[in-house]
């Protein structure tokens, strides 16, 4: 493994996940999750612990990258969107299982599938355009 460019891709998807994270759910999907959170189950907008946030995403940009390297072929992007869709997959059967037992609306776990999927295919991006040999 390459630790320089490792660290650099890794960073790299964190940040896009948390500029993502934000844009999609703070920004475009604010009304949603208003209607469609549970009371007391989410922290209310201003409530939210930002440093926690902010390590979640640089703690999955890291383990992303480190994934990614231990199985990275150089095959180009489409190597990128593989890997985040196969990221994505895996977090959507985890978000099935909080929906099993978190009362939340299937329609709001739907949405998180989604706008999460399209998160980590593009985190997925970041690590193959920049993890090059």
């Amino acid at each position: 493994m390459n630790t320089k460019k490792y660290l650099i891709a890794s960073v790299a998807a964190g940040i896009w996940i948390f500029f993502y994270g934000y844009l999609a759910n703070a920004v475009v999907l604010a009304d949603f999750w208003a209607a469609h959170t549970s009371q007391g189950l989410m922290r209310t907008p201003g409530e939210e612990i930002m440093w926690a946030i902010m390590l979640s995403c640089l703690l999955q940009g890291l383990a992303l990258g480190y994934i990614f390297t231990r199985g990275y072929e150089a095959t180009g992007i489409g190597e990128g969107v593989r890997f985040g869709f196969l990221i994505a997959w895996f977090v959507a059967a985890v978000y099935l299982l909080f929906y099993a037992l978190q009362p939340v609306p299937f329609v709001a776990t739907a949405v998180s599938m989604v706008t999460d999927g399209i998160m980590y295919v593009g985190a997925g991006i970041i690590l193959a355009s920049l993890y090059k040999r």
